[in-house]
């Protein structure tokens, strides 16, 4: 039995009623707001201290410490990580600092403020950007920079040990292919209906990507039954919506991976681009 066949037979491909995923794969995110569930306005950018839009209150800790003439290092450090939890500015949080050091000491801010709250608003700000999604909130698939990342991480392996990506690693690219007057919207429900079918062909560690606003690619391993398997990724998205007359059709092919990680890198350009 073929890997189309068997994949049919346990997925049932031919049900009552049409297999439309794209609703069940849409991430839904909570939207923005500019209050609270409380009513109250959000942090940040409340009564200024010498420089307009800065929170006075994330500076009452480097102020007691300044007229106490404590250490104000761990003020600044926690001051540092305030703000930038608010989506203050690094310049806008020093020009505060600024303005603090002036109204009570009469001068600028010692450095040991300035980098304690650089430093802590950087952490802070990288710790915020870490934990963002690579992934497409429609379609699910990996970002172009992911699997960038990703490509990178396997040449960098296959230096260590001697081995050689292009003969471990291609890519499976699909391009679907729309009659003229498709919508926008339309093609982006073809992609989540191509990605889901690339989930179900390459379901192991294999990293599944969107390339640009057109494609979709699968980095994968060069396994002996990658050419059945890329078959039955086409057959999939041709069958895969079964409430219309006209099969999805799509240009699906294996994209060999050049031999040094700054080609690779090229490759996926072009492939975002074209």
């Amino acid at each position: 039995m073929s890997l189309f066949a068997d994949i049919r037979r346990r997925f049932d491909l031919r049900p009552a009623k049409s297999l439309n995923l794209a609703g069940s794969l849409a991430r839904t995110r909570p939207e923005a707001s500019s209050t609270t569930s409380t009513g109250e306005q959000p942090r940040g950018r409340r009564e200024p201290h010498g420089t307009a839009g800065i929170d006075h209150s994330a500076y009452l800790a480097i102020a007691e410490a300044l007229r106490d003439g404590a250490d104000v290092v761990p003020a600044s450090d926690e001051t540092g990580r305030r703000l930038a939890a608010d989506g203050i500015s690094l310049v806008e949080a020093l020009d505060g600092l600024s303005a603090l050091y002036r109204s009570i000491a009469g001068g600028e801010p010692a450095f040991a403020a300035v980098r304690a709250l650089s430093s802590s608003w950087a952490e802070a700000s990288l710790v915020y950007l870490h934990s963002l999604s690579c992934e497409d909130p429609l379609t699910g698939l990996s970002s172009l920079a992911h699997l960038r990342s990703r490509l990178g991480e396997l040449y960098r392996e296959a230096e260590l040990r001697g081995t050689s990506v292009p003969q471990t690693h291609a890519l499976v690219v699909v391009e679907p292919l729309h009659p003229p007057g498709t919508s926008p919207f339309d093609r982006e429900l073809t992609l989540v209906d191509v990605a889901e079918c690339l989930r179900i062909v390459f379901c192991g560690g294999d990293v599944l990507g969107r390339v640009g606003s057109r494609r979709a690619a699968a980095l994968v391993g060069r396994d002996p039954n990658l050419p059945e398997q890329v078959a039955t990724v086409r057959a999939l998205i041709t069958q895969w919506r079964l409430d219309t007359d006209v099969p999805q059709l799509a240009r699906i092919w294996i994209e060999g991976l050049p031999g040094s990680d700054e080609m690779a890198g090229r490759l996926l350009d072009e492939l975002a681009r074209t």
